[in-house]
């Protein structure tokens, strides 16, 4: 099963790279013409919705989205929307909706429960599914089948979504070249960071709860490696924002304290994120920093240095890093790596 999930691993820089095919003059037109009912306020609401790494992966997006359309954009765990708020599902509203399979449990409940949706988006890995069915525009990233836990579904995916949201505010002209980019930058890391895994591993250890703080869409890494950290090794982990951590949280960090920080490249939150790893080695814990290489040279505790992408892009780096430590990680814990014992690959019971 591990050599399954290194062979996923070492997939993403070609997945990556094949994902710019996706951007052909149909797909602008299509994307222009959901931009267009939104301004024309035929589109009231974007619901962004998914499960697991599906949502994670869609939190940049949201903040952005946010920011850049007319109308109020809310990010939603499928099983939350699906149980305690179906009625939002009407007319008027935009769902885009996030899933490797398009099989998952509570997507394929929303797709019952759809209440009138204007207009449908969906993002899966292959374009025969009940969600890209259900859909009314359809992105697949066909990145080939995945059999353990979600590393080139998860990095392709939040790519395609990445496509959908850039031509959606008008900002599509450097799509390619920044794909390109990013597929060079994950075979460069993929290719330097197992030299890197045993020295984080004895920094981090295998035997401690593990803590992943992140801020913006650097948030969406932390709790994707939270996830990635509990199928693949069999961790007991958390996800914080770097908010978040500083109300209540803190007070967990002493000797034997370990934690993940994704600093993200904003420039109004690193100074933020580099207080908070300085205060988590001030009280006793370890923080390994992930971040831009431009900002890492005053790191005093471990860190892992990443190349410079697209903002929208960079989560897909951060979560390299993770993807690699679970193999040593779960085989010191007695677990054989990314191998599911509980549960199963698509989820099927709500």
């Amino acid at each position: 099963m591990s050599q399954s999930y290194l062979d996923e691993i070492a997939e993403q820089p070609a997945g990556i790279r094949k994902l710019a095919s996706l951007i052909t003059p149909r797909l602008i037109a299509n994307v222009q013409a959901i931009r267009t009912a939104i301004d024309k306020g035929e589109v009231n609401h974007v619901i962004l919705t998914g499960m697991g790494g599906s949502l994670f992966s869609a939190y940049g997006t949201w903040l952005r989205l946010s920011q850049s359309l007319p109308v109020p954009v809310s990010l939603w765990d499928s099983s939350e929307l699906i149980q305690q708020a179906p009625s939002v599902l009407r007319k008027g509203t935009l769902v885009v909706a996030i899933s490797q399979s398009g099989e998952s449990v509570e997507l394929r409940r929303m797709t019952e429960l759809d209440g009138g949706v204007s207009i449908k988006v969906a993002i899966t890995n292959t374009a025969d599914n009940s969600l890209s069915r259900w859909s009314s525009l359809s992105l697949a990233t066909e990145v080939g089948p995945e059999q353990t836990v979600s590393t080139k579904t998860y990095t392709a995916g939040l790519v395609a979504l990445y496509i959908f949201e850039q031509l959606l505010v008008g900002n599509g002209e450097a799509l390619e070249a920044e794909i390109a980019t990013l597929a060079d930058a994950v075979a460069s890391l993929l290719a330097d960071l197992p030299a890197q895994t045993d020295e984080v591993l004895a920094f981090l250890g295998h035997d401690k709860p593990l803590t992943f703080i992140g801020r913006g869409g650097s948030y969406g890494s932390a709790m994707m490696a939270a996830l990635v950290t509990a199928e693949a090794a069999k961790a007991p982990t958390q996800a914080l924002s770097g908010g978040q951590f500083r109300h209540g949280p803190l007070e967990l960090v002493r000797y034997g304290f370990c934690s993940v920080m994704f600093t993200g490249d904003q420039a109004s939150t690193q100074e933020l994120n580099a207080k908070t790893v300085a205060d988590i080695a001030r009280f006793g814990g370890r923080c390994l920093t992930i971040a831009p290489a431009s900002s890492v040279s005053g790191v005093e505790e471990m860190a892992i240095a990443l190349p410079a992408v697209a903002t929208g892009l960079l989560p897909v780096l951060e979560i390299l890093p993770i993807q690699l430590l679970m193999v040593p990680m779960a085989i010191a814990r007695g677990y054989e790596p990314a191998k599911f014992l509980n549960g199963s690959k698509i989820t099927i019971v709500e």
